[in-house]
């Protein structure tokens, strides 16, 4: 076990300084990140915590939970779509609280960062190390490619965000790179390394369970229905995930409900007495004021789009907003290039659905960047690597696009699929030679120096922007 970690996690030589370099911007970018919040996130008793966050977090359609979280421990999150991720981060929450009793001051934003600056560099050495061992690239276009990943907009922006998508992201890496191992080698994945690979996926997000299964699918073929494999590997794995998430509800968040519920009913109850106590002009304000506030609520429910059903799973689900639109606006627009307008605005607070860019060469470029995808899988449709991570973005494209989760918002979601547009690239690469092969690779360079260049730019004056000019 040791070896195998060691052999994944040690850096090697040939990519030292490139790892460097990766590791400085990393840093740099969170430093500036946490500059712009500091004097909002280390105050003093400057709570109440969730208010604070809430109101003065505004990064796209991320949210502040992890901070939260670390700051003042609970199962902030939806524990069925992320069941252990509260878990993971108590660590994080035990060394902020020790800082903060020796400092006076909240200190999550650097204890955060540690995690996210990790994840984010072994993310590009793995992407990396994916185009050198299974797409057999030479270095020099190993590193173009990893540079390109890295320049289109929600990657860059996804090394400082202070969500679960960053470790999401190095997750499914690192099991693409796993799996690639295995598929290279001619070996299978052993049902433990299956379940301790959904375990860690699912329990951060649990749609990356299902992608686990599909890479175990893909590398293990008739073998993963095997019974060893499929009671151990599968099926127990899902069971202890699903049971987790119901005691974690009945134990963490059933009573929190309880509490709100109560809560609401009696706020519910004031505002009876203290509308009756009004006259009858002051109570026309009030009723105009509470107008004011439902027009608002509405507005931003008319964005999510309307459900299939309006409880359980299915509530989440959005059948009207367009699924052309999404495609080339956000989709592969927003993912990839900022638009200019309401740069990073949340789609539930000030954002539209649908931004158009200011400018007709973004359009020119992300059809550029979609047809060498295109091409890509085309050329490359028999590399076993590329499928597995092909897998992902179907399956993926099958939760947001077909049945509308998270389709206002589809960019945020990048870190979990934007990765197999470099490697469909990468595919293109491997089979052309000679004069096609330097105009792919010129052109390749020109789309990543544009990214690098027209996304990094936006992102680094947004972060050195003041804070009032986001509210």
């Amino acid at each position: 076990m040791i070896s195998i970690f060691n052999d994944i996690f040690k850096i090697r030589k040939e990519e030292r300084w490139m790892a460097l370099i990766v590791l400085l911007v990393i840093v740099a970018l969170n430093g500036l990140f946490i500059a712009r919040l500091s004097p909002l996130f280390m105050q003093e008793g400057f709570g109440p915590y969730w208010k604070v966050f809430m109101r003065e977090f505004h990064l796209s359609g991320y949210d502040p939970l992890t901070y939260l979280g670390v700051t003042d421990w609970g199962t902030v999150y939806n524990v069925y779509r992320h069941p252990l991720l509260a878990f993971f981060i108590w660590p994080l929450f035990l060394i902020n609280a020790m800082l903060s009793a020796l400092t006076g001051v909240n200190c999550v934003q650097y204890v955060v960062a540690l995690p996210l600056v990790a994840a984010s560099l072994y993310s590009y050495l793995f992407t990396y190390r994916i185009m050198r061992e299974f797409f057999l690239l030479p270095k020099g276009d190993a590193t173009l490619l990893s540079a390109y990943y890295f320049s289109m907009a929600y990657i860059l922006l996804s090394v400082i965000v202070p969500d679960h998508f960053t470790i999401s992201m190095f997750l499914l890496l690192l099991t693409v790179y796993v799996s690639g191992r295995c598929i290279h080698a001619g070996r299978q994945l052993s049902w433990w390394q299956t379940a301790l690979l959904f375990v860690v996926t699912a329990g951060v997000t649990l749609s990356n369970g299902i992608k686990t299964y599909l890479s175990a699918l893909l590398v293990n073929g008739r073998s993963f229905f095997r019974w060893r494999h499929l009671l151990l590997g599968v099926l127990l794995p899902a069971a202890l995930i699903w049971g987790f998430s119901r005691w974690e509800y009945r134990t963490y968040v059933w009573p929190k409900e309880q509490q709100r519920a109560a809560a609401k009913a009696k706020k519910a109850e004031e505002r009876q007495r203290f509308m009756a106590s009004l006259s009858v002009d002051e109570r026309q304000k009030a009723e105009e004021k509470q107008q004011k506030r439902n027009q608002v609520l509405a507005r931003q429910a008319a964005k999510t789009g309307k459900p299939m059903k309006k409880v359980g799973f299915l509530s989440w689900t959005d059948t009207t907003t367009p699924r052309l639109k999404t495609a080339y606006e956000n989709l592969f627009g927003e993912a990839i290039q900022f638009h200019q307008q309401h740069f990073l605005g949340d789609t539930l607070v000030f954002r539209p659905v649908f931004v158009r860019y200011d400018w007709a060469i973004s359009y020119v470029v992300e059809g550029i960047i979609v047809l060498l995808f295109i091409v890509g899988l085309w050329v490359g449709r028999r590399n076993r690597v590329l499928w597995l991570a092909l897998s992902y973005f179907v399956f993926d494209m099958g939760i947001h696009l077909v049945l509308g989760f998270g389709i206002n918002e589809i960019f945020i979601m990048a870190p979990h699929w934007l990765f197999v547009v470099p490697f469909a690239t990468a595919a293109l690469f491997h089979r052309l030679q000679g004069t096609p092969r330097q105009v792919l690779r010129l052109l390749t360079a020109v789309l990543s120096i544009y990214l690098l260049l027209y996304n990094g730019v936006q992102l680094v004056d947004f972060l050195l922007s003041p804070i009032n000019a986001t509210l």
